[in-house]
């Protein structure tokens, strides 16, 4: 090869590259990253409430010296022993009314199983209907007697509770069964249907493919009490029942696979069809307002 023909070679190379590099875009400057989108506000906490007060319209003193007094009788279903319940409560010492604990101040509504309360709360709420507002009048022997839970009640105070009742579960016995009772906590197996308040049927477990609960498979926050365990509580195998759950009362962990429909009320119509009891845990001790 010559060398005037590499020369006007490298020429033509150098010409094409030169013309390449021209036609390359500007650099641009990197696209900054979105904006994160802003995290929303905490909601306000509830605000307090006041108690409510009213003339008596009903008086009964029971067995032990226990008093109670409707304030407002409510119109919804009735408490029934045993069950759990949605309500707001004031405690107050009946030796000069200093206040201890009220879910009124805070402004919200507590959860609990009548199992897990004294004994005056326990014996004091059964009967009451939900929309309702009752003062109980409770014995130290039927509160706390000497071993007081908190600084804020002296050992073996009388107490006074105004309790408004906001929500509660109902159990409805359809079939006596004939088989095994389930006391306490329990493996139980049922055959169901779910269903939601409008009626419309959200999970079902037949004959062919019944279901196991098992405890704690629906525990409300804060508190110590299975809600479905309530349900079966004395039921004997091959009975039916009804029962209908608040959505407070409605709430599953998160990792329990199941189709049932979380924090909404629902009515579960169920047959028992087997169970196994397990030992019974030590008593928790109970605290104010029973949770």
């Amino acid at each position: 090869m010559s060398r005037r023909f590499a020369c006007v070679a490298l020429a033509g190379i150098a010409s094409v590259i030169s013309t390449a590099w021209a036609q390359q875009p500007e650099s641009q400057p990197p696209t900054p990253p979105p904006a994160p989108a802003p995290i929303p506000a905490p909601p306000p906490p509830p605000k307090a409430i006041p108690v409510p007060e009213g003339p008596v319209v009903n008086k009964q003193e029971l067995a032990g010296g226990l008093i109670v007094e409707d304030i407002i009788i409510g119109s919804g279903p009735e408490v029934k022993p045993g069950v759990a319940v949605l309500a707001h409560y004031h405690g107050t010492l009946k030796a000069d009314g200093t206040v201890f604990q009220s879910s009124f101040e805070t402004g919200e509504p507590v959860v609990f199983s009548l199992n897990g309360v004294i004994q005056g709360w326990a014996q004091g709420l059964p009967g009451m209907k939900v929309g309702g507002v009752r003062r109980l009048t409770i014995p130290a022997a039927m509160a706390y007697g000497e071993r007081s839970p908190t600084e804020k009640i002296p050992p073996n105070s009388d107490l006074v509770f105004v309790i408004q009742l906001e929500e509660s579960m109902w159990i409805e016995d359809l079939q006596e069964g004939t088989g095994p009772a389930a006391t306490g906590p329990c493996v139980a197996v049922t055959t169901h249907t779910c269903k939601t308040e409008d009626g419309a049927e959200v999970a079902k477990a037949d004959a062919s493919n019944p279901y196991v609960w098992i405890p704690g498979e629906m525990n409300p926050p804060g508190t110590q009490f299975d809600t479905m365990q309530l349900a079966f509580e004395g039921m004997k195998v091959g009975g039916k029942r009804r029962v209908h759950i608040p959505a407070r009362m409605n709430v599953s962990p998160p990792q329990l696979e199941t189709d049932r429909p979380r924090d909404v009320p629902l009515t579960i119509e169920f047959e028992l069809v087997g169970v196994r009891n397990l030992p019974q845990p030590q008593q928790q001790p109970r605290r104010p307002g029973g949770r």
